[in-house]
């Protein structure tokens, strides 16, 4: 599990300072794009330029727990919990001060960008994902 912590802007949120539902899908993306890095070495820049390979959503859960408010320092802990032939599924569990605000279970698929196709995870690719895999 990796954490990444960002704080909850103004224009994360809707008038009454109640952090916006599309908003936590971005902030968790962002998580995830922080995330890619440290588990795979190298960013989605090099992923999608160098290598020409992307990473879609595919399957999104959320459940919320509790509103997120304006000024809130957001953790958002990653966690990998499966590695397919070219899938992934990951847990976000959003909290502020160790209180839940939200979590959301995704899965993802690595994809040939130039063919718009799945693709099995290449060798480098699947030993890292399975040195961060968290056990069950």
């Amino acid at each position: 599990m990796l954490r990444f912590q960002y704080p909850l802007r103004f224009a994360h949120c809707d008038s009454a300072g109640i952090a916006y539902y599309p908003r936590l899908f971005e902030l968790t993306d962002a998580a995830i794009e922080d995330w890619t890095p440290a588990v795979l070495g190298f960013d989605r820049r090099t992923m999608h330029q160098s290598r020409g390979l992307g990473l879609p959503t595919v399957d999104l859960h959320a459940d919320f727990t509790a509103p997120a408010r304006l000024g809130e320092l957001l953790s958002f802990d990653v966690a990998l919990r499966r590695v397919g032939g070219s899938s992934i599924d990951l847990s976000v569990e959003v909290q502020c001060e160790g209180a839940p605000r939200f979590a959301v279970r995704l899965t993802q698929v690595l994809m040939d960008l130039a063919g718009a196709v799945p693709v099995a995870w290449p060798d480098d690719l699947r030993a890292r994902l399975m040195n961060a895999k968290e056990p069950e």
